[in-house]
């Protein structure tokens, strides 16, 4: 008798290789807005003072002139004498007036300015960030023997 038996053997080989990438980007975006207000403010002030003086003098002179003449007469015919007397009286008066006027004018002209100056400022921070994650999955078999015996 004969017999037959079948065997067979099958190794096979299975490789698995795993690979994972990770990137990650991070960008980051600074944004800054400077903004200037400039403001600025004039006052003028005008202020005009007027004084008047007024002076008035008045001097007043007065003079007498006082004047006396005496005149004899004598007529020797006659024996006859006569005496004249005068007085001549004169009086002056004089009046001065004199009148000052004084005008001061005084002008004040004040400038006021202020400047106001504001800043603002301000920043804007974006980031983002981004992950990419692949994965890569290979298998390799690598071969199949089968054996008979």
């Amino acid at each position: 008798t004969f017999t037959l038996r079948y065997v067979t053997y099958v190794r096979t080989y299975v490789r698995t290789y795993v690979r994972t990438y990770v990137r990650t980007y991070v960008r980051t975006y600074v944004r800054t807005y400077v903004r200037t207000y400039v403001r600025t403010y004039v006052r003028t002030y005008v202020r005009t003072y007027v004084r008047t003086y007024v002076r008035t003098y008045v001097r007043t002179y007065v003079r007498t002139y006082v004047r006396t003449y005496v005149v004899v007469v004598v007529v020797v015919r006659t024996s006859y004498v006569r005496t004249y007397v005068r007085t001549y009286v004169r009086t002056y008066v004089r009046t001065y007036v004199r009148t000052y006027v004084r005008t001061y004018v005084r002008t004040y002209v004040r400038t006021y300015v202020r400047t106001y100056v504001r800043t603002y400022v301000r920043t804007y921070v974006r980031t983002y960030v981004r992950t990419y994650v692949r994965t890569y999955v290979r298998t390799y078999v690598r071969y199949v023997r089968t054996y008979v015996r």
